[in-house]
Order: C-alpha cells, then sequence, then structure tokens
C-alpha cells in the first residue's frame, strides 16, 4: 500500500509525544508515509505541516496524502528546511521532527545552524525537535 509505515517510521512516531489537537512540522516528510500517521493520532484538531526541499516529493505526498489535506489535517510546503518561513499568519507548531534530513542529522552540517534557526522560528517558544539520530530519536530543545 503506498504511504504505508516502514519499520523504521513506525518507530519514530512511536517515540513522537503526540497527543490530539497538536500542531506538528514535519521536516524532509515527503513521501507522506509518516505524516498521514502522525494525522491520524491527532485527530481532526490536529494538523501536520509536510516540509521537503523536494518539487517531486511534496507532488508524491499531495497524492499520498490527498484524503488528509482535502481534510485540512495536512498542508505541504516546499522549501529547503534551512530557508524556509511560515506564511504569515500561519500559526505555530507545537512540535517538530525529522527523518534521513541532512541539514540535521550530520550529513551538512553547515546547514544545521540555519535550519535549527529557521525551525525554531515555526515552533512554539519552548518546543523540541525530534531526529531520528538516537534510539529511536534525538531531542533537540528549541528557544
Amino acid at each position: 500500500m503506498t504511504g504505508a509505515l516502514s519499520p523504521r517510521l513506525a518507530r519514530v512516531v512511536d517515540a513522537l509525544p503526540l497527543r490530539p489537537g497538536l500542531r506538528v512540522l514535519e521536516v524532509g516528510g515527503a513521501p507522506g508515509a509518516a505524516a498521514r500517521e502522525v494525522a491520524r493520532r491527532l485527530g481532526p484538531d490536529g494538523h501536520v505541516l509536510v516540509l521537503d526541499r523536494s518539487a517531486a516529493g511534496i507532488a508524491r505526498t499531495r497524492a499520498t496524502c490527498a484524503r488528509e489535506i482535502e481534510a485540512g489535517v495536512v498542508s505541504t510546503m516546499c522549501a529547503p528546511v534551512e530557508a524556509f518561513a511560515l506564511v504569515p499568519g500561519t500559526a505555530l507548531f507545537d512540535l517538530a521532527f525529522g527523518c534521513r534530513v541532512g541539514a540535521l542529522d550530520g550529513r551538512h552540517p553547515h546547514l544545521y545552524p540555519p535550519a535549527l534557526a529557521a525551525i525554531g522560528r515555526a515552533v512554539i517558544p519552548g518546543g523540541t525537535l525530534y531526529i531520528d539520530t538516537g534510539s529511536p530519536l534525538t531531542a533537540v530543545a528549541l528557544s
């Protein structure tokens, strides 16, 4: 089934401190498998924004998550994490997470500071970024 969770992504989603109604930013979320499951757990009052630098990945996410997008519980944005900004007026997110994102997992260390700053501007004060560099996640406090 398209969009089914792999065992690795299932462990990541299970480790997130999700509860109904939260707003979640998923960094590098194409093609949307984790977003669909997170949205299911957040319920109709929650929301997941899938951010990905790949236009093709965002197109796949829009196809995979069409039902969730139509319901208003998932949205997408195509931009690099180190240079993105929320559309003015967009509510901040309660938490963020990213899996296999080079700017966050050490593969592109020069992108980490601007990526962290951009995420910090999109998440509520005191929010947390969860990265798949731990077992299964590393929590990074955002100020």
